[in-house]
């Protein structure tokens, strides 16, 4: 038994250990973005080493898992704490899932009256639910992308250019101009690949030019299959002049919620006051991120 014991605890070392410190390569290797997205699982795997290596008077283990979660830890402290809640105007991410018909989202939508939505996975069962929609959302655009259907922008607000020109078609993209009570704004719905081995990368490789080149300040609503804290995330933030709004919410479950991962984002510029919190999911796999900003 003691051996066993001690054979769990070194592979939770080990497993710990490797994610944490490979998810800070993911500059070098998109796999590193791959391992921080368990960085929480990896860290607590790490603290119950810790207390393995305690029992087994293991005196170098222990501090060194020690250290390694003090600066895991501390990697997390701007993505934890969640920021003073803010009252202006409100955008609602969610991600609609391709099988689902969106009723759902618009009774809540209706009942709810955020000021602009932005989805993911719309598809031909969703499309007629949204249309219904115009009467509390004049301004919508939809863009495709895919298999797992495509992105879009629901507003209040008065698109300010030509209906669509901001469907990168295939992209997982798509952004509007809006004339909000503050000024005009650029709203992007946005969804990501998986990251590696799956596309994440190479759909970066395009996606990151086109934001760069969007007129401030911008929003971004998105699922993004990725966690806020990896590099993939920060090229996204670099690239808009954004930052991710803080406090973990956890949005997709996997392994019938074994593992949970905060994977859906909203961003908002920098110097925005801004907060989020989890909403429903609408009978979608992901929870929606109802977010609210002040008005500059």
């Amino acid at each position: 038994m003691i051996k066993y014991a001690k054979t769990l605890t070194i592979l939770a070392f080990a497993f710990g250990a490797l994610g944490l410190i490979g998810g800070f390569f993911g500059a070098y290797h998109p796999a590193g973005d791959s391992l921080a997205v368990f960085r929480p699982y990896a860290l607590a795997a790490l603290f119950f080493a810790m207390f393995g290596f305690v029992l087994w008077k293991q005196s170098l283990l222990t501090y060194l898992s020690l250290a390694l979660l003090a600066y895991g830890g501390y990697s997390l402290r701007n993505y934890i704490i969640r920021p003073t809640q803010v009252a202006g105007f409100t955008l609602m991410q969610h991600n609609n899932l391709f099988q689902n018909d969106t009723r759902d989202l618009v009774d809540y939508a209706r009942a709810t009256a955020p000021d602009i939505i932005t989805l993911q996975e719309i598809t031909t069962a969703s499309i007629p639910q949204l249309a219904a929609l115009r009467q509390d959302y004049p301004y919508q655009v939809i863009c495709p992308f895919a298999t797992f259907g495509g992105v879009a922008i629901l507003s209040k607000f008065r698109f300010i250019g030509e209906q669509g020109e901001g469907c990168n078609e295939g992209l997982g993209m798509v952004s509007a101009r809006v004339e909000i009570p503050a000024g005009e704004i650029t709203v992007v719905s946005l969804h990501l690949n998986w990251p590696w081995p799956y596309g994440q990368q190479a759909q970066l490789a395009k996606v990151v030019p086109a934001l760069a080149a969007l007129k401030g300040p911008v929003f971004i609503g998105g699922d993004f299959n990725m966690v806020a804290w990896s590099h993939a995330v920060s090229l996204i933030e670099a690239a808009t002049d954004t930052r991710v709004i803080g406090g973990t919410r956890f949005t997709k479950t996997l392994l019938s919620g074994l593992v949970q991962l905060p994977i859906d984002q909203v961003l908002a510029p920098k110097n925005w006051p801004a907060s989020a919190t989890r909403g429903p999911r609408l009978g979608s796999d992901h929870n929606s991120v109802i977010a609210q900003f002040a008005l500059n």
